[in-house]
C-alpha cells in the first residue's frame, strides 16, 4: 500500500509505517472499494457544533472516497474520534492542552490501526483539525468560492500522521479594507475556515477613541476639557483626541473600559487605539507627559490595569505603533498591552526595525499591522500589492515572528486574481512558521492540484504576475498574460473544473487590460466599472473598493446604479474577450542591448559642448531622493536654498553629504535644520575632499526643493537601478543626457511615477533640437528605443516637457539642467575628449 503525507517536518514517505521522532506511527485505513471502513464518532456529550463539524467531515470523506461515512457516538477508543478531550471516557491517546486565549486553537492529528484522533482544545481547535486532515489527504481551498475548491478522487483512502498543532501567531486575520458585501461574505468566511485562518483570540486594536466619545458623550458634552487642545481650541468633532493628562478623563475611560468587560466577559481585548489622524493635545500638561507614544499608551496601561483586576480572566488591551504614536515610548508597557506595529505611516524618523526593536524593549508583546493590498495604491493590477508576491510575503512574516511578533493582521481586499496566491501561502506560513522555506513547493503543489494538465502554461501566467521581476509595458504584460491562458485553455479541454478556473483568470486580465486603457487616457473609466462590476463574483478583484474610491461608497452601495448589471459573461463571450486581448496586445521586447556606465563620474567640461537653455528639475520630489555633484578644491563650503512643502511630515528633514573618497564611509557633512513649513532654509555643507560627492535628501513624504549654487555640477542619477527614482521624478522637469560618440540608439524604460501619477509625456529632442520621440505617443508604461542619426552622436539630447521617469539604459544614466552642469562616466569623458 502506497501513502502520503506531510508532517510539520514536511516528510514525505511510503509505506505502512511513518516514522516521527523516533516512533512508529501505524497508517489508518479510511476507505477502500467505495466502502467506509469506520465511522466517524463523537461523544455523548458533543456540543451541537461539534457535530456540525463530524457531519461536515463525513460529508467531505465520501466525496473524495465515493464512500457513505456515518456519524455515531462512541466513547473514543476506535473510529475516526471527533471532539474535546472531555467529550470521550476511553481516548487511546494523551490529550491534554495548556488551556487559556492562546491554546484554543490547539489540536492533535493521531493515526492508529484502529482509528483516527482528532481532540481539538476548542471547537476550534476540531474544526483545524478536520481542515489539517482534509489537507493531508489533498483537500484544498486555495481560493474562496466552489471554483476554487479542489476535492481530490481517492478510492483507497488512509492516512498516517501524528501532529500536535499550535499556531505561529495567535491572531491571524486576512481582511477586506472596505469590508464584504453580500456576494463574498459567505466564500470569505469559508476560506478562513478551511485554511486555518479563524482564529481562536480576537485582538481588537481599530480606532478607538471615536466610539469611546460616542459612548460617554454626555460626560464629553459637560466636560469640553476631555478633549485635546489645538490652537487653542478644544476639539469635539470626529478627528478629536483626548486631553489624556486629564485625571477625571483616565478615570471615565478606565470606567468605560471596566463596563464593556463586565458585559462582555468572554472578550479577549478592548481596544485603545486612538483616531486616526493628527490633532493631539497641546496643553502643557499633555507635553509634560511626553511623545503621543507615551500618553496613548499611559490610558491603554490603565485600562489594562483595571480590567486584569476583575477576577474575570487574562484581558488585553490593542493598540497600534502608527503614525504619530508609532515611536517607541519612554515608559513600560503593561504585559496585557499588545502593540502592532504598522508597516507604513511611520513617522518620528524611525525603521520600522527601530520601531519594533523599541517597543520591545519595553516590555510590548507585539503585533504586525500590514497592508497585503489597498485598492487605491495598486489597482487590483499584476505584482503592484504586497500580497502579490508569494515568496516576499513568505520571507516577511518569518521575519516579523523572529522579531517577536505574535499577532499579524493584514489590511486587505478580495483581489484573488493578483493576491490568492500569496494570500494562500501566507495563511500556511502564519500557522507554521517553517513553511516559508516551502514556496515553490506550495506553488508546485497549487499549479498540479488546481489546474492538471495545464500546469506549465498557467506557471507562465502566476510568473508574469507575481513573480516576474522584468521591466513591462501594460500591453505587452497584459499580452502574454492571454497567450499563457489560451495554451492553458487548450490543454484543459474536457476538464471543467480547470476550465473554470481559467476563465476567471481570462476575466481578471481583461479588467487589467481595461485598467490599463483608463489610467493611460485611452479609455472610459465607466466601461472599467462596468466591467468589474460584472465579475465582482468571481472575486478576482476589490471591486467595492475599486468602486468607492472611483466614484464614492453610495454608488458601490446603489443597487440601481446605471454601471451595474448582473448579466453573467457567457463561455462565448470569454473566448471573445481572450482572442481579441491576443490581438490586441502584443509582447514587446527593449528594441536595443543595454550598455553599462561606471558611476566614476567627472565634470564634461573637456567635451566643449555647446550652450544650452537651463532646465529644471522635478519640482515634486519626496522621500528618499539622490544628486551627484562636483567639488573642484577643497576644504569647501557651499550653500543650499532648500524648501518643503509639507504634506506628510513623517519624519524630520535631513540632508546628508558622502566622499568616496571618506575611507570610513560615514557621512562628510549633514544638516537636519529643514523643516516641512514652506519657508526657504539655507544649508551650509562642509567637505575636505575634492571632486565627486554624494548628496542623499531624506524627507517626511513632502515636497523638498533645492536651489544649487551657481556653476555646481549636479546631475540626477536614472539608472534601471537607481534607488528612490520614482519618487524623485515628481512633476514636470526638462533635463539634458549625453549621446556618446558611436551610439547607436537612446533606449530605456519610461514609466509614470505612481498609478494616481500624470500618465508619460514629453518629448526627446537630438542635439539639433529636432522631436525624435514623442513619449506622449506611448502607450502607456513601457521601452523607448531612438535611432540615433549619423552626427547626432557626441551631442547633448534633451527630455522636453516631460512627466514620469526615464531610466536610461543605452546612453550614461545622469541628467542635467545644463552642459555646465553635467557629470558623466570618467571613461566616456576620456573616450569621446580625444
Amino acid at each position: 500500500m502506497k501513502w502520503m503525507t506531510f508532517t510539520r517536518l514536511g516528510l514525505v514517505f511510503g509505506g505502512l509505517l511513518l516514522i516521527v521522532q523516533g516512533h512508529a506511527v501505524e497508517t489508518a485505513q479510511l476507505a477502500s472499494g467505495g466502502k467506509a471502513l469506520m465511522p466517524v464518532v463523537v461523544g455523548a456529550k458533543a456540543s451541537d457544533g461539534v457535530r456540525a463539524a463530524a457531519k461536515t467531515l463525513a460529508d467531505y470523506l465520501g466525496r473524495i472516497s465515493g464512500a457513505a461515512f456515518t456519524v455515531q457516538e462512541g466513547d473514543g477508543t476506535t473510529g475516526i474520534v471527533l471532539g474535546l478531550p472531555g467529550n470521550f471516557a476511553k481516548l487511546p491517546v494523551k490529550a491534554d492542552f495548556p488551556g487559556g486565549p492562546y491554546g484554543r486553537e490547539d489540536y492533535l492529528l493521531h493515526s492508529g490501526r484502529n482509528g483516527v484522533w482528532l481532540i481539538g482544545a476548542s471547537e476550534l481547535g476540531v474544526k483545524h483539525a478536520i481542515w489539517d486532515l482534509l489537507y493531508r489527504l489533498g483537500y484544498r481551498q486555495f481560493f474562496p468560492g466552489k471554483t476554487w475548491e479542489v476535492v481530490p478522487s481517492i478510492a483507497k483512502l488512509s492516512i498516517s500522521a501524528d501532529v500536535r498543532e499550535h499556531p505561529a501567531f495567535a491572531a491571524r486575520r486576512i481582511w477586506y479594507n472596505w469590508g464584504t458585501l453580500d456576494y463574498n461574505a459567505q466564500s470569505y468566511n469559508e476560506w478562513e475556515a478551511r485554511n486555518r485562518m479563524a482564529q481562536g483570540f480576537r485582538l481588537n486594536s481599530g480606532h478607538a477613541y471615536e466610539s469611546i466619545i460616542a459612548a460617554n458623550k454626555a460626560a464629553f458634552d459637560a466636560h469640553p476639557e476631555y478633549y485635546s487642545l489645538v490652537n487653542g481650541k478644544r476639539l469635539t468633532g470626529g478627528d478629536a483626541k483626548l486631553c489624556i493628562s486629564n485625571p477625571d478623563l483616565r478615570k471615565l475611560v478606565v470606567y468605560w473600559a471596566v463596563r464593556q468587560v463586565k458585559a462582555n466577559p468572554d472578550i479577549d481585548s478592548l481596544s485603545l487605539e486612538p483616531s486616526d489622524g493628527d490633532n493631539w493635545c497641546e496643553c502643557d500638561a499633555c507635553r509634560k507627559m511626553g511623545s503621543p507614544s507615551d500618553r496613548a499608551l499611559t490610558l491603554a496601561n490603565e485600562v489594562a490595569a483595571a480590567i486584569n483586576g476583575l477576577g474575570l480572566g487574562d484581558k488585553y488591551v490593542g493598540m497600534y505603533a502608527y503614525n504619530r504614536h508609532c515611536p517607541p515610548p519612554t515608559i513600560k508597557v503593561d504585559p496585557h498591552v499588545i502593540i502592532s506595529t504598522t508597516t507604513a505611516f511611520i513617522t518620528g524618523g524611525y525603521t520600522l526595525d527601530q520601531v519594533i526593536d523599541g517597543w520591545k524593549g519595553k516590555g510590548a508583546t507585539l503585533g504586525i499591522y500590514d497592508y497585503y493590498s489597498v485598492v487605491d495604491w495598486d489597482w487590483n493590477l499584476p505584482g503592484r500589492p504586497k500580497a502579490s508576491r508569494p515568496a516576499g510575503v513568505a520571507s516577511s512574516i518569518q521575519y516579523f515572528y523572529n522579531k517577536g511578533a505574535r499577532f499579524y493582521d493584514c489590511e486587505s481586499g478580495d483581489a484573488w486574481g493578483p493576491n490568492g496566491l500569496g494570500y494562500y501561502i501566507a495563511s500556511r506560513v502564519m500557522w507554521n512558521i517553517d513553511e516559508a522555506d516551502r514556496v515553490d513547493q506550495y506553488v508546485d503543489d497549487f499549479l498540479t492540484r488546481a489546474f492538471g494538465p495545464a500546469k506549465e502554461p498557467m506557471r507562465q501566467f502566476y510568473q508574469l504576475i507575481n513573480f516576474d521581476t522584468a521591466r513591462r509595458s501594460g500591453g505587452d504584460q497584459v499580452g502574454r498574460m492571454y497567450r499563457a491562458l489560451a495554451e492553458a485553455r487548450g490543454l484543459a479541454a474536457g476538464q471543467p473544473g480547470v476550465l473554470a478556473r481559467i476563465d476567471q483568470l481570462i476575466l481578471y486580465t481583461r479588467y487589467v487590460e481595461l485598467y490599463n486603457a483608463f489610467s493611460g487616457g485611452k479609455g472610459a473609466r465607466d466601461a472599467m466599472l462596468a466591467f468589474a462590476w460584472r465579475i465582482r463574483k468571481t472575486e478576482m478583484i476589490h471591486v467595492y473598493g475599486l468602486w468607492s474610491v472611483t466614484i464614492g461608497q453610495h454608488a458601490a452601495l446603489d443597487p440601481k446604479h446605471p454601471l451595474k448589471s448582473d448579466e453573467p459573461f457567457t463561455k462565448e463571450d470569454i473566448l471573445t474577450i481572450l482572442t481579441q486581448g491576443i490581438a490586441n496586445n502584443q509582447p514587446v521586447e527593449m528594441g536595443f542591448t543595454p550598455v553599462g556606465f561606471s558611476d566614476q563620474l567627472v565634470p564634461a567640461t573637456k567635451l566643449k559642448l555647446p550652450d544650452m537653455p537651463l532646465g529644471s528639475y522635478p519640482p515634486e520630489s519626496q522621500d528618499h531622493h539622490t544628486y551627484y555633484i562636483w567639488i573642484d578644491r577643497a576644504p569647501a563650503e557651499f550653500h543650499l536654498k532648500v524648501t518643503v512643502q509639507k504634506l506628510w511630515a513623517l519624519r524630520p528633514h535631513k540632508i546628508t553629504l558622502y566622499s568616496p573618497n571618506e575611507v570610513t564611509g560615514k557621512p562628510v557633512d549633514e544638516s537636519g535644520i529643514v523643516k516641512p513649513d514652506g519657508q526657504t532654509y539655507d544649508v551650509v555643507l562642509r567637505t575636505t575632499h575634492d571632486g565627486l560627492h554624494r548628496l542623499e535628501v531624506v524627507d517626511g513624504g513632502d515636497y523638498t526643493r533645492i536651489v544649487w549654487p551657481e556653476g555646481m555640477p549636479v546631475v540626477l542619477p536614472t539608472g534601471i537601478d537607481t534607488p528612490g527614482v520614482f519618487e524623485h521624478f515628481r512633476g514636470p522637469w526638462t533635463l539634458y543626457g549625453y549621446v556618446p560618440k558611436g551610439a547607436k540608439v537612446v533606449g530605456g524604460w519610461a514609466a509614470r511615477i505612481a498609478q494616481w501619477a500624470p500618465r508619460v509625456s514629453g518629448v526627446l529632442k537630438d542635439g539639433d533640437g529636432n522631436v525624435a520621440f514623442d513619449f506622449g505617443k506611448m502607450d502607456g508604461d513601457g521601452w523607448f528605443s531612438v535611432p540615433v542619426p549619423a552626427g547626432q552622436d557626441g551631442r547633448l539630447w534633451k527630455f522636453e516637457g516631460s512627466n514620469g521617469v526615464r531610466q536610461l539604459m543605452t546612453i550614461p544614466p545622469y541628467l542635467a539642467r545644463s552642459e555646465q552642469e553635467l557629470l558623466l562616466p570618467k571613461e566616456v569623458v576620456d573616450k569621446d575628449a580625444k
